[in-house]
């Protein structure tokens, strides 16, 4: 919210964005579901989600997304029951926050299983849902979450307590970019495919690889066993060392299965949280490489997110 807006409307409306906590934005409070005064103080308050709020909300977004040429966010059920519960703990916590007792959007996210490349996330509370998005498109940080480029899901939640607390409305956006999780085999068929079409396409640019005497690369699968086993061996995190100790342990087991038509043997590891990531490497288009074998290993993380370590062993002839 921007300097100079007025206590009064500070209260109506509360946004946090970022890092901010309540420890260090302690203007980030809002009456909370609690039974303190009641009659019957045993009567049930517990927060209920508003779907049709929620829906209300989700156009609004698109609406201002198509606006500036965007296309609209896909609602994503996993993102919306993480928004849900984010919202409903606010509520009874009385305060909004990226961080509660149940962990932050990373903890949340992970908690859920969710894989993603990209996740952001808005918490306002406001009597309206148009106040709210009003309110959201005028704070900076809150907008370019909402107008961002890398992300293509979005997961709404929206809170309200039961009478006689029902007037705020608690309100959680977590906008996502999921991640495309391929088994290890589909990933190194999709590398060897683009190995063989980067391969084309040289030959073609070089109107005729044969004429020139430049030979296409070809798939080994001898070295591809090697790759299996070494991609197998390797720790996480990657250490040069180690990397350095198995592209040694490579080129003496071709000297002793006698491959002679292999002067030698360079690697290639690549550490991918994203499959789109995936690159053919540049020693495969140099003139002297001769064959190559990859192999795929698929591993989770620090984050507990699933990730690929993709190892191409390349056999060169300098003879």
């Amino acid at each position: 919210m921007r300097v100079g807006h007025s206590l009064k409307a500070l209260a109506k409306l509360l946004l946090a964005a970022g890092l901010c906590i309540p420890s260090a934005c302690p203007w980030l409070c809002a009456p909370g579901c609690h039974a303190e005064g009641l009659a019957n103080p045993a009567i049930a308050l517990d927060p209920e989600p508003e779907q049709s709020l929620e829906q209300e909300l989700l156009t609004l977004t698109n609406q201002k997304r198509a606006e500036q040429g965007l296309p609209a966010l896909v609602p994503d059920e996993a993102l919306v029951r993480i928004a849900r519960q984010h919202s409903i703990g606010m509520a009874e916590q009385g305060f909004i926050s990226h961080e509660l007792p149940f962990g932050d959007l990373r903890t949340r996210m992970s908690r859920a299983g969710y894989q993603h490349l990209v996740a952001r996330e808005n918490v306002a509370v406001a009597p309206t849902v148009l106040k709210a998005q009003n309110a959201l498109v005028e704070s900076p940080g809150h907008k370019n979450n909402i107008l961002a480029r890398d992300v293509t899901r979005v997961g709404i939640g929206i809170a309200r307590c039961k009478p006689p607390f029902e007037k705020e409305l608690f309100i959680t956006e977590i906008f996502a970019d999921p991640r495309e999780e391929l088994q290890a085999a589909a990933l190194q068929n999709l590398y060897i495919n683009q190995v063989q079409d980067s391969a084309h396409q040289m030959g073609a640019h070089q109107m005729g690889a044969h004429q020139l005497g430049v030979q296409p690369i070809l798939r080994d699968l001898r070295l591809e066993k090697m790759a299996s086993q070494s991609v197998r061996s390797i720790n996480i995190p990657l250490q040069k060392e180690e990397l350095q100790r198995v592209l040694a342990d490579s080129a003496k087991e071709l000297r002793d299965n006698g491959m002679p038509t292999l002067s030698r043997v360079e690697m290639d590891v690549q550490f991918l949280r994203n499959p789109k990531s995936l690159k053919v490497p540049s020693q495969l288009r140099e003139r002297e490489a001769r064959s190559f074998g990859t192999a795929v290993r698929h591993i989770l993380d620090h984050r507990n997110q699933t990730a690929y370590l993709v190892l191409t062993l390349i056999g060169y002839n300098d003879f």
